[in-house]
C-alpha cells in the first residue's frame, strides 16, 4: 500500500501522546517516514485540521452485521440466553441469505465511515489471507480464539491449544468471557486459570461479571478487557465495572461488538462509553482517555503498539484527519460523527474523506466512488452503493442501514 513518497503538512498532529501544531508528515511504502522534515515533492494541505492515528475496534463481528438489533425478551441473564433467541430470530435468516464475503463487506464499510482503520474480528478461521487482506482496511484475523468458555471448540480448537498458538506465533489470545449477571457466567475465569491461559496476550471481550480477584490477577500479568458498552446495556442493562478495572490496573479498550446489539459504528460508542463511564463514577472521563481507547490501549491489547495506534516514525500510515476549532482535540473526536471525517488514511492510502482530496484519491488511492453522507460528499474506496444493491435484491426489498447512511 501507498509506495510513493508524499507529505501532510500543516495540521496539528495528535499523536496521541501531545499535540504537535503545524506539522509535516512524510509517508513512504506504507509507512510514517519523518516528521517535521522538508515536505516531499508531493504534499497535501491539511491547514485547520486534527491529524490522529487511526482508530482500532478492538471488538467486532463482521459475519453479524445487519439491522434491526436481536433481543426480544432482554434484559438477558447472559449471552447463551440471547443466543437462542438469534437462532430463532428472521433477522439472522435475512442476513444469512447474503454470501458472507458480502456481509463482511458491509461491516468493513461500517467501519470505515467511522474513521476505523483496523478491526479485530472475532468469528472462525475462514480459509486464505485473501478473505480479509482484500479490504481497504485493515482486518485482523491471525489470533488463538474462543468463543466462550462453555463453547470452546466452536471457532478454534481446545483453549490450551488456541492460547499456546496465541502466545508461540506472538498474536492475542481473544474470548467471550464473564458476558452476562450470572453466578455462573462470574466463574468463567476459572477456566482459563485452570489451564494457564491467562497471560499478557489475552483480551477478555465483556468482563460483565469479572470479580475483584479476577480483575487483580488480570493486571499482574498484563492482560486486557474489551469493553462494549452499547451492547452489554441492550442486552443486560449492566456493563462492565470500569472504574473498578482501572483502579485494578488492568488495559482497557473499546469495541462495538455486532449490529445485532451494539451501537451503530466506533464514534457511536464512544460517547455511549462516555455516558455510561459518567453513570458508574460520577464524572465524566477525560476525554484523552477515551481516545486512547481507540488508539493506544487497543494496540496495546491487541499485540500491536510496536506498530499502530501512535503517530511517530516507522509506524503504519493509517491517520484520521478532522476539522479543527476552538474546542479541546480529544472532544473533538469523541464528539464527531460519520460525516465529519475529513480524510481516511489506511496504510498510506486514501480510502475515505472529503471531496476536495480527490486529487490524492487518483495519485494515491484504490479505485474509489463518490457518494454522500448524511448530505456531504464524500469519496470512499470501492462501491458500497453497489453492494447495498446486491443485498437488496437478495432479501427482496430495498434494504437501509443506520449504521451506513449513503447515498449516491
Amino acid at each position: 500500500m501507498g509506495s510513493e513518497a508524499y507529505s501532510l503538512r500543516g495540521g496539528a498532529l495528535v499523536t496521541p501522546d501531545e499535540v504537535i501544531p503545524n506539522a509535516t508528515l512524510t509517508i513512504a511504502n506504507g509507512l510514517i517516514m519523518e516528521l517535521n522534515s522538508a515536505p516531499a515533492a508531493d504534499a497535501f494541505d491539511l491547514r485547520g485540521k486534527l491529524v490522529f492515528p487511526g482508530l482500532i475496534n478492538a471488538h467486532d463481528h463482521l459475519n453479524g452485521t445487519w439491522w434491526p438489533r436481536v433481543g426480544p425478551r432482554r434484559p438477558y441473564v447472559n449471552v447463551y440466553e440471547w443466543l437462542a433467541d438469534l437462532d430463532e430470530s428472521p433477522i439472522r435468516y435475512d442476513r444469512q441469505r447474503n454470501a458472507v464475503e458480502d456481509v463482511y463487506e458491509l461491516g468493513m464499510y461500517r467501519n470505515l465511515i467511522s474513521g476505523v482503520t483496523t478491526i479485530a474480528d472475532h468469528f472462525y478461521r475462514i480459509d486464505g489471507a485473501e478473505f480479509y487482506t482484500r479490504f481497504p482496511i485493515h482486518v485482523l484475523y491471525r489470533y488463538g480464539r474462543t468463543w466462550t468458555p462453555r463453547a470452546r471448540t466452536a471457532w478454534g480448537d481446545d483453549i490450551p491449544v488456541e492460547y499456546s498458538l496465541a502466545v508461540r506465533t506472538g498474536q492475542p489470545y481473544i474470548i467471550h468471557l464473564a458476558e452476562g449477571i450470572d453466578a455462573d457466567t462470574a466463574r468463567e475465569m476459572d477456566v482459563l486459570l485452570s489451564v494457564g491461559a491467562l497471560g499478557r496476550n489475552t483480551l477478555i471481550i465483556h468482563g460483565i461479571s469479572l470479580r475483584p480477584d479476577d480483575m487483580q490477577m488480570m493486571a499482574r500479568v498484563g492482560a486486557s478487557v474489551c469493553w462494549c458498552p452499547a451492547s452489554n446495556l441492550y442486552l443486560y442493562e449492566r456493563t462492565a465495572d470500569i472504574p473498578a478495572l482501572l483502579r485494578a490496573g488492568v488495559n482497557v479498550t473499546l469495541g462495538t461488538d455486532s449490529t445485532l446489539t451494539g451501537g451503530l459504528n466506533l464514534l457511536d460508542e464512544l460517547r455511549i462509553a462516555r455516558r455510561a463511564f459518567r453513570e458508574q463514577a460520577g464524572h465524566d472521563p477525560e476525554p484523552r482517555w477515551l481516545v486512547e481507547l481507540v488508539t493506544t490501549r487497543a494496540a496495546y491489547a491487541l499485540l500491536l503498539d510496536d506498530r499502530r495506534g501512535r503517530i511517530a516514525p516507522g509506524y503504519e500510515a493509517d491517520l484520521l484527519v478532522l476539522q479543527g476549532g476552538d474546542r479541546d482535540p480529544y472532544t473533538t473526536l469523541v464528539e464527531s460523527e460519520v460525516q465529519d471525517v475529513a480524510l481516511l488514511i489506511c496504510g498510506g492510502r486514501p480510502v475515505y474523506g472529503d471531496s476536495e482530496y480527490r486529487p490524492m484519491f487518483e495519485k494515491l488511492g484504490p479505485d474509489f466512488t463518490s457518494i454522500s453522507v448524511s448530505g456531504r460528499t464524500k469519496l470512499i474506496a470501492g462501491d458500497p452503493l453497489r453492494l447495498l444493491a446486491r443485498m437488496s435484491e437478495t432479501v427482496g426489498r430495498k434494504i437501509d442501514f443506520p449504521f451506513l447512511p449513503l447515498s449516491r
